[in-house]
């Protein structure tokens, strides 16, 4: 593992909303402190020459994005985001997401199929609950090598509010607009529905449920 670190004295420095720079440190100490990343391994202040930008940081396939006010700099985001992402994606021809923080607000994205900024979740931070906060920041960055198989992490890493249901529900439904015609599929959501029915006692069913039903079995 990386420096030692008071993470609590770190994370409520980082809820302060203390700024770019401070911010973009403190993710920096998070990265070898709490996810064993050794710091030449992380790339900051990296050029991209192709869009007359700089990223504040690439680690692994995930940039970051640090601002003094998520709120007020969420435009310059939805700017400047995407060019980031697809540059990346087009060099290395692997799936990126993206993160944008004040220190306060995190917010997780990826490109979706046009080329526009989708949201895939966020979090604003409480420094008295870091293993939420570094639950969720673990899923997105996914750099841990193994994980401990307790609720939370498969909450942060699997649930609603995960980078991979996000991206694996996305997924799904363009699958579903594409072969619910298919008189086999259908007949299978007509089987699921009246199981539903059996259980509930009433007509429950619907896309959302459905795609969220098959996102579990997939996963399981």
């Amino acid at each position: 593992m990386g420096d030692n670190i008071d993470l609590r004295k770190l994370l409520a420095h980082l809820a302060s909303r203390p700024g770019h720079d401070e911010v973009k440190a403190g993710f920096r100490e998070l990265l070898v402190s709490e996810f064993g990343v050794e710091r030449e391994e992380l790339d900051f202040e990296h050029r991209v020459p192709e869009i007359r930008g700089r990223l504040d940081a690439l680690v692994g396939r995930t940039i970051f994005e640090a601002k003094s006010n998520l709120a007020r700099e969420l435009r310059d985001v939805h700017k400047r985001m995407p060019e980031y992402l697809a540059d990346r994606e087009r060099a290395e021809q692997e799936r990126f997401a993206g993160i944008a923080s004040d220190g306060l607000e995190w917010i997780a994205y990826e490109l979706d199929d046009e080329g526009g900024l989708a949201e895939l979740s966020r979090f604003n931070l409480d420094p008295s609950s870091p293993e939420r906060f570094l639950a969720w920041l673990d899923g997105v960055l996914a750099l841990k090598k193994s994980l401990p198989p307790d609720a939370l992490t498969i909450r942060a890493e699997l649930g609603p509010h995960s980078l991979a249901y996000g991206r694996a529900y996305k997924e799904l439904l363009r699958l579903w607009h594409h072969l619910k015609d298919d008189p086999a599929i259908a007949l299978k959501r007509q089987l699921w529905a009246s199981l539903l029915k059996l259980v509930y006692g009433r007509e429950i069913e619907n896309d959302a449920l459905w795609l969220q039903h098959t996102y579990l079995v997939i996963t399981a």
